[in-house]
């Protein structure tokens, strides 16, 4: 087997096992052991079951969900309109933009044509508003996913988009390789400090900030967060907000992938 073939499987291997876990694969799961026990009469079970599978639902699908998974990893870090160069001591930095996703074969007039993602825009539009204030290079970080039969990567996608935001191209340098938020650190802090840069501004998504801190800060270089696209709303407390809802669920999921993530960094790196 090629060696680039040996680097993808176990990670492709871990992305299959993640979707099988988490929710609704691990909701699948959840409901065919309980019709499983129910067909063995193991009644007692099947109810302490069904009611931690209903109030875990009801929790991932609300405001108070949001509250206790998504709030903790947003409040972090300061928001992105008290990044400026006015108050920042900067001396060489660098800004480092990671990929959050493409839309593969988008129905687009041209067809099977790859498009920057929501999460992804969000991202590169903050780092578009920073530029304006900082005048510093910008670092798009990101490859192509394992099994998703795409040539081109998340860096190329982002390089035109901050090009057609009116950057220029030769302020704007690609790292293609990375598959993780890990790999986005490992790829790049090599060659940011080469280069002699001092500083990084991290652009990332609020949620996923935490851990992007995490990993880039092993190169004991100066990080300065910039989190953007943030999920979580202060509502006050109604009805709509105690019901279920599919935005709570979204949110609820993507503070569930970070959770996990943190402590998977935390033990095996």
């Amino acid at each position: 087997m090629p060696v680039s073939n040996m680097l993808i499987f176990p990670l492709l291997v871990r992305k299959i096992i993640i979707q099988l876990i988490f929710p609704p694969g691990g909701v699948i799961i959840a409901v065919l052991l309980i019709f499983l026990l129910f067909l063995f009469n193991r009644k007692k079970l099947v109810t302490c079951l069904t009611v931690l599978l209903v109030f875990f639902l009801f929790l991932f699908s609300s405001w108070f969900g949001e509250y206790i998974l998504l709030r903790p990893l947003e409040d972090d870090y300061a928001s992105l309109q008290e990044i400026s160069g006015e108050n920042l001591n900067l001396s060489h930095p660098v800004m480092v933009v990671l990929g959050g996703g493409l839309v593969e074969d988008s129905l687009s007039e041209e067809a099977g044509k790859t498009e920057i993602g929501e999460v992804t825009l969000a991202r590169l539009y903050g780092a578009y508003l920073i530029h304006r204030e900082i005048k510093c290079p910008i670092w798009v970080s990101g490859g192509t996913v394992p099994g998703s039969g795409r040539e081109i990567s998340s860096a190329d996608i982002m390089e035109q988009v901050l090009v057609s935001l009116g950057i220029p191209s030769e302020e704007i340098t690609k790292e293609d390789q990375s598959r993780t938020t890990f790999e986005n650190a490992g790829f790049s802090l090599q060659k940011i400090k080469q280069q002699g840069y001092q500083e990084i501004i991290l652009v990332t998504s609020a949620v996923h900030m935490r851990r992007s801190v995490q990993v880039f800060e092993k190169s004991e270089m100066i990080i300065i967060p910039a989190p953007v696209n943030y999920l979580f709303e202060n509502r006050s407390s109604g009805i709509l907000n105690i019901l279920p809802n599919g935005s709570s669920w979204d949110n609820n999921l993507r503070a569930l992938h970070e959770w996990v993530g943190l402590l998977y960094y935390r033990l095996f790196y």
